[in-house]
């Protein structure tokens, strides 16, 4: 079919509604994320919050979730996905469930993580972890069928802005090790996306802003529940605005803030005040009401020309569409059975010696979870596996000359750069976490040199090796393709 004109792609207005609930556990659930840190949760330091927004008009709906929370394990976020479709009669790609990556949230990432499902987790733990994850599902697709009942005529724009808060956090050291630190040398992805979403008259309704950037300014004493500095950049951005902010953690698989793993929450403040001011610039600059700026000349005691904004009555958009592909990433091969044998028994013996000296958890889980890793690619090799792979969605959507693009997992920064200096749309921004999460996606010049998101990749998320060094190029590959649906779905 050839394209169609403007009025013929929009027989009814953009419509949007957006809603909130708090999704805080109680006191005394373990948070997930540092292993250093595995006492239950003391305290609140800033209620956990999950937010929507519903963008529809009449070819299509899109669910935008936004989770203070370190992300959820697949089948769990394809459970959600598939309630909140049902609930709106949505396919459950048309969802996008982000996630900030706090980790001084629960553990909703089963069975990886170091969580209540992963390791130390008694039966009563697990119980109550489940309860409140059934609670959390019930709340998600809740809050996504009142953002739908909210939807009213609306316009977007977007914006890009530019702070330098993130930090490429793989430091080599003297000996040649890389270890999470600062490498001021190192890729990173300074952007703040804007998408400004209004009413009709230009009242805003929601703001949808995000940074490639790890939210774990907070360190590892920290023993309260917080949003760390995602939900310092919503409340600035929402006392500014007075619109609802939604904040999307970008590929920040190997960036750290300028303050990384700290004590004072100050630090915080500051972080998130930084991202959360540039993001109120940008929302400021943008008009989403169709306009031309008129000039007039008039006289009082001397000749002035006033300029003023003429508005247009034109259509609220020309296209919403979305997108989706299935990834499957390589892992490395699996070692032989003989070193698969050999690194179990280290492990093994490792944790031995812990538990006889009656060392403390934060050591004795760390231990486990190498034996367990140790022993699952054992198990693998013994069951004929030589090499594995992980399969995942991806999803895009588009608003006009806007996209929004978003992966499982914590991909590196190359991968979001690589995304958005490929697209052909005037503003594309970059979510990671959304979706669930599975692995870290290095690059290859990281899968070369080594370092936390490739030899403790395999502890931390239980899988049986590494991302080969080709994963990066793969995705990047699959982003490709989903643009190109993007940009080809409104000819059709």
């Amino acid at each position: 079919m050839g394209r169609r004109n403007d009025d013929e792609m929009n027989t009814r207005p953009l419509t949007a509604g957006v809603a909130r609930v708090d999704i805080t556990p109680p006191v005394g659930f373990r948070m997930q994320g540092v292993m250093r840190r595995i006492e239950g949760a003391v305290g609140v330091e800033s209620a956990l919050l999950a937010t929507v927004l519903v963008l529809a008009d009449e070819s299509a709906k899109v669910a935008i979730f936004d989770c203070d929370l370190i992300g959820f394990d697949l089948p769990l976020a394809d459970e959600i996905r598939e309630a909140v479709g049902r609930r709106l009669d949505i396919p459950a790609r048309c969802v996008a469930l982000g996630c900030t990556h706090t980790h001084n949230g629960p553990c909703t990432s089963r069975g990886n993580l170091g969580g209540v499902h992963d390791v130390g987790g008694d039966t009563e733990e697990r119980a109550a972890l489940d309860a409140y994850i059934a609670r959390l599902k019930d709340r998600l697709v809740e809050i996504a069928a009142q953002a739908d009942s909210r939807r009213e005529p609306a316009r977007a724009a977007a914006g890009r802005g530019a702070v330098a808060m993130a930090i490429n956090r793989e430091e080599r050291t003297e000996d040649g090790r890389v270890i999470l630190g600062r490498n001021p040398e190192g890729a990173t992805d300074h952007s703040v996306d804007v998408l400004r979403v209004d009413d009709l008259d230009g009242k805003p309704i929601a703001v949808l802003t995000g940074y490639a950037a790890h939210p774990v300014v907070m360190g590892f004493s920290t023993d309260v529940f917080s949003q760390d500095f995602p939900g310092v950049v919503r409340r600035v951005v929402e006392d500014v605005t007075k619109a609802t902010c939604l904040y999307l953690t970008g590929a920040a698989g190997n960036q750290a803030c300028l303050s990384f793993l700290q004590d004072d929450l100050g630090e915080k403040q500051r972080m998130g005040g930084l991202v959360g001011c540039e993001a109120a610039r940008v929302f400021f600059e943008i008009e989403t009401r169709p306009h031309e700026v008129a000039r007039e000349v008039g006289a009082s005691l001397s000749s002035v020309a006033f300029y003023r904004k003429a508005f247009r009555d034109e259509p609220t958009h020309r296209c919403l569409v979305t997108a989706s592909r299935e990834v499957t990433v390589p892992l490395q091969p699996l070692p032989s059975r003989q070193e698969a044998e050999a690194r179990l028994a280290e492990a093994r013996s490792a944790l031995e010696k812990l538990e006889a000296s009656g060392a403390p958890s934060t050591a004795t889980y760390p231990a486990r979870m190498v034996a367990d890793r140790a022993n699952l690619a054992l198990d693998k090799l013994k069951a004929g596996a030589t090499r594995e792979s992980l399969t995942f969605e991806i999803v895009g959507f588009r608003l006009d000359d806007f996209v929004l693009l978003g992966m499982p997992g914590e991909p590196f920064v190359e991968i979001g750069l690589r995304a958005k200096a490929r697209s052909k749309f005037t503003h594309t921004m970059f979510a990671g976490y959304c979706n669930g999460i599975l692995a870290y996606w290095p690059t290859a010049h990281t899968v070369a040199q080594g370092g936390m998101a490739v030899e403790t990749a395999v502890t931390t998320y239980r899988i049986a090796a590494p991302p080969a060094a080709e994963a990066a190029e793969t995705i990047v590959a699959a982003f490709d393709a989903l643009l190109e649906a993007l940009a080809a779905a409104s000819e059709k």
